[in-house]
């Protein structure tokens, strides 16, 4: 119970200290406007964020503070609403109008000042008698709204809008309430009232109006940001969406087009199309990516200027200090353009064998038989063996001995090689016959017969382990030797070789005839 007792003494005591405390109506300076005629966030001269219409009176004194009435048939008649204040100088120069929303007029707040003395500036020397250009040069993201039949231009920094006349605007029509964009006011454009609106005391959280400000505010932006955000939002992930279906679609008719046509290749179409379209989708989102954040940034009244021209010098910056990646996107912009590689292929890149899993501007993904993934930069690449482009060929040596008819030999290896190109499931992949090149070394204890096949890509070891296999066969049946390793002896008196076998052989009788 003292506890709740001392949290509510506490909450009064943080309500209390919204209470304005009034200025002395004296003259500063700040900068070169007056503090009597400046304009900011918080205050228009003398007059506060969070004073009430009874202590407006004691900030300008009680002889400058009116509310004008007329007699109108034996009755008081106010001169427009009831909860307007007009404030005059010494000189008796009406200096604005403010105007609160409730009718208990001691108590409420004012929340609305209406400017009309041009002393009155901003900080950026921006009053009621400023042109269009000063405005524009002095700030930036500038809002044009609507409301029937007027059109103000929004400054943010004082919560102000600034009337101009409709028929200056290009393009202008009452009947539709849309964005206007501010290079569509006339330059002649005057205009012919400034407003500020305020709905919140100085003083805190605590105090009732920063959350009466903080809903305004944020009503506001719901009501005139909201939409606008959500519609971008919208926009974007449908151009997500539809540059996604785009190249699907693309994708899918190129490769109908290639299947189509007899002369191309559709395996190989088919890999040039998945990486190029694999490039430009990616190219795509980081340019959606990047419009969506500047567009999303400029309507949160954030200034894209300067991080654009951040970005023009970072972008100078890297070009000196990151030569080596511009030499990668450059390396991988010509290894597309010239189609030298695609994703699919199975290459030697430096030494390192293994099948093309991605390319990219900057790098080349490379995984090898073992399964290990190799990762080169485009820009140091400096050999690129392409083992599947278009066609493929294995070439094989093969070792018969040396008393074999050598002609007899690569008639049987034809042979294979025919009924091989004949049938079904091996012949699809084989573009032409096995072509027996001819004797081609004399090795230790074979003779060398160098054969070749040319096959579709990635089906080259395929055809070569079904030829090896089919030829052993052969071999076995017609009794064709294939050598293995051996070494024959001379003696001085014999005149024709004798193996070694042979002669263990014959020095084994000995030593059994001797014991």
């Amino acid at each position: 119970m003292k506890k709740l007792l001392l949290f509510f003494l506490l909450l009064s005591a943080l309500l209390g200290c919204g209470n304005v405390i009034e200025a002395p109506y004296v003259t500063e300076s700040n900068d070169t406007i007056s503090r009597e005629f400046l304009i900011t966030d918080s205050r228009v001269g003398h007059l506060r964020r969070g004073m009430t219409a009874s202590s407006l009176r004691k900030a300008y004194g009680e002889q400058y503070v009116k509310q004008l009435q007329v007699r109108r048939n034996s009755k008081i008649d106010t001169v427009g609403k009831p909860n307007e204040y007009y404030v005059y100088d010494k000189n008796n120069r009406l200096l604005f109008i403010a105007e609160t929303s409730a009718q208990d007029l001691k108590s409420d707040e004012i929340d609305l000042i209406k400017i009309k003395d041009p002393r009155f500036r901003t900080t950026k020397n921006i009053g009621v008698n400023s042109n269009i250009n000063e405005l524009k040069e002095a700030y930036h993201n500038l809002d044009v709204v609507q409301d029937n039949n007027v059109v103000a231009i929004y400054i943010p920094s004082v919560d102000g809008y600034l009337t101009v006349n409709p028929k200056l605007i290009a393009g202008y029509n009452p009947d539709f309430i849309t964005d206007i964009p501010i290079d569509s006011v006339s330059d002649r454009a005057k205009f012919s009232s400034f407003t500020v609106s305020w709905y919140t005391h100085e003083g805190g959280v605590f105090t009732r109006g920063f959350w009466k400000d903080l809903m305004h505010k944020a009503l506001m932006w719901m009501v005139l940001e909201l939409p606008m955000i959500l519609v971008i939002v919208v926009v974007f992930v449908v151009l997500l969406r539809s540059q996604e279906y785009v190249i699907r679609k693309v994708r899918k008719i190129a490769i109908a087009r290639a299947t189509k046509d007899v002369a191309i290749d559709t395996h190989e179409a088919t890999k040039r199309i998945d990486t190029l379209a694999g490039i430009v989708h990616g190219v795509g989102k980081i340019l959606l990516w990047t419009i969506f954040l500047l567009i999303l940034l400029s309507k949160i009244n954030i200034n894209i200027g300067p991080i654009l021209a951040s970005a023009g010098i970072v972008g100078l910056a890297v070009g000196f200090g990151a030569q080596e990646l511009v030499r990668d996107f450059i390396s991988g912009f010509f290894i597309l353009l010239e189609d030298q590689l695609r994703t699919g292929d199975y290459a030697i890149i430096n030494g390192t064998t293994g099948l093309v899993e991605r390319i990219e501007l900057r790098t080349i993904t490379l995984r090898d038989l073992s399964g290990v993934v190799h990762i080169f930069q485009n820009g140091k690449i400096d050999t690129l063996s392409n083992m599947t482009k278009e066609w493929s060929a294995i070439v094989m040596e093969i070792g018969v001995a040396y008393k074999e008819n050598i002609d007899y030999v690569m008639q049987v290896m034809a042979e294979v090689g025919k009924e091989m190109k004949e049938n079904s499931e091996f012949g699809q992949y084989m573009l032409d016959q096995v072509e027996v090149l001819g004797l081609d070394d004399f090795a230790d204890s074979a003779i060398i017969i160098k054969v070749t096949v040319k096959t579709k890509p990635m089906h080259q070891w395929r055809i070569k382990r079904e030829y090896q296999r089919r030829l052993k066969i052969a071999f076995d049946e017609k009794n064709i030797e294939i050598p293995f390793p051996h070494l024959s002896l001379y003696t001085g008196e014999a005149t024709k070789p004798m193996p070694i076998k042979m002669m263990n052989e014959e020095s084994d009788t000995n030593k059994t005839a001797q014991q």
